[in-house]
């Protein structure tokens, strides 16, 4: 286990004035402020939550300052500071770009579940702005999280707009899933810094859980066997409850108020025999002691692609039996820059292909969709209660394009209803785009 990144906290250490918590003048600050912070769920999200952020190169030690959050100013009083794990890191990216920062973690227990937090990162002249954060309850209650595909290219610019319209027309999502491919070049170091820069303040206070794409892989070159992008398990803490020290922090599971949610890591599977071997054996012991009546997979590979040429067709020999004997409800992914959606079993999961980013493949001759798109960049809203699953699907202008309805009222595969618009589908060629 990578366990240099990781500190677990908890409340026993000393209590310090946030105040602190009150805002250094912008003169007095001498050392670089954080930045790429970001709040991730960890397996127990009733109780604990991860925090990642980075500063220069040398900026030394960094803390956490956190406090439940009180309906008028008085949480300052009640801060905890904690110290985070430190990580220098200095390498050079395959795009010859030089990296120099320290990299911080920690990871907060022994939190109370259904609780709003206050936080702040850094050190003494250099703090991040107060930011806010909800654990889980700890029992089955209804909420609404967000799915989306590659944001990848033209981050800044375009891909960003969208995850940004996403946050705006879901205010309460409990947290994001983005389905591999974040970036388009595994380590460049600006692609990241713009993936960060999307929304600054909701990465930081809407916590996240992602899966690795191919474009975070960087492929052999020579005797250099492919390699997850450094930056991965430097900027993100993850679940450590994946299969093997290979797959850390890329295979994972997390329980959240009647979900399962699992990470599947589809490059390794198909690039890495025996990682497929142990991604197969430990998704079955998932599945099969599952205390969730929701279950939901999401890798970057489709098992039943979107995109001209493509098929899924390897994958889902792997997959799809696991899948459908244990009634796994929805399967998410992305790669293909397209959007489909569809049933093809009716004891199976829904599978869909979505795509956030700007890069548009053409759609492949399909039938296995109930709603398909080509040309548009959408993203997913999935409200989920005790018994039932909506999934609703936007354009990024923010008109829905497709929806449907699960419903589980007790075990075995869920109802399927569906919803989708009277509207065309949008085949759309770049100049209708």
């Amino acid at each position: 286990m990578r366990l240099s990144l990781r500190l677990a906290a908890t409340l026993s250490c000393s209590v310090l004035a946030f105040a602190a918590l009150q805002a250094v003048p912008a003169q007095a600050q001498t050392a670089s402020l954080p930045e790429r912070v970001i709040v991730n769920l960890t397996e127990t999200p009733s109780t604990s939550l991860a925090f990642n952020w980075r500063a220069e190169a040398g900026a030394g030690d960094g803390f956490i300052e956190y406090a439940i959050l009180t309906p008028g100013p008085a949480y300052p009083a009640k801060a905890v500071r904690l110290p985070a794990q430190r990580t220098s890191a200095a390498f050079t990216t395959r795009d010859e770009q030089n990296v120099a920062a320290d990299y911080y973690s920690v990871r907060l227990t022994g939190l109370t579940p259904d609780t709003q937090y206050v936080y702040r990162v850094g050190k003494e002249g250099a703090w991040s702005p107060g930011r806010q954060v909800k654990t889980a309850a700890a029992e089955v209650r209804p909420f609404t999280f967000l799915y989306m595909g590659d944001v990848q290219n033209d981050i800044r610019s375009m891909g960003g707009l969208a995850v940004r319209r996403a946050l705006r027309q879901t205010p309460d999502a409990a947290f994001m899933l983005f389905a591999g491919d974040l970036i388009n070049r595994a380590d460049n170091d600006a692609e990241w810094g713009e993936w960060f820069d999307m929304d600054a303040h909701r990465l930081a206070e809407t916590p996240s859980l992602m899966t690795p794409g191919n474009h975070e892989y960087m492929k052999p070159q020579g005797s250099t066997p492919q390699m997850l992008a450094p930056q991965w398990r430097l900027q993100f803490t993850l679940p450590e409850n994946g299969p093997s020290d290979m797959l850390t922090e890329t295979v994972y599971r997390v329980d959240y108020q009647g979900v399962r949610i699992i990470s599947l890591d589809a490059d390794m599977i198909d690039e890495d025999p025996q990682a497929a071997r142990d991604q197969v054996a430990w998704l079955e012991r998932q599945l099969a002691d599952n205390p969730s009546r929701w279950t939901v997979v999401f890798l970057h590979y489709p098992l039943y692609s979107t995109a001209r040429g493509r098929s899924g067709e390897e994958l889902r020999a792997v997959l799809q039996p696991l899948f459908d004997r244990y009634h796994v409800d929805l399967v998410l992914a992305g790669h293909d820059h397209t959007y489909g959606r569809g049933r093809p079993h009716d004891q199976g999961p829904v599978y869909m292909v979505s795509n956030v980013g700007p890069k548009q493949y053409p759609l492949g001759d399909l039938n296995w969709t109930e709603r398909k798109a080509s040309g548009v960049q959408v993203f997913q809203q999935v409200e989920v209660s005790a018994a039932r699953l909506t999934m609703r699907v936007f354009t990024m202008d923010g008109a829905l394009y497709d929806a449907f309805q699960l419903d589980k009222p007790g075990a075995g595969p869920a109802r399927l209803t569906d919803l989708k618009p009277a509207t065309p589908e949008l085949i759309l060629r770049r100049e209708d785009q």
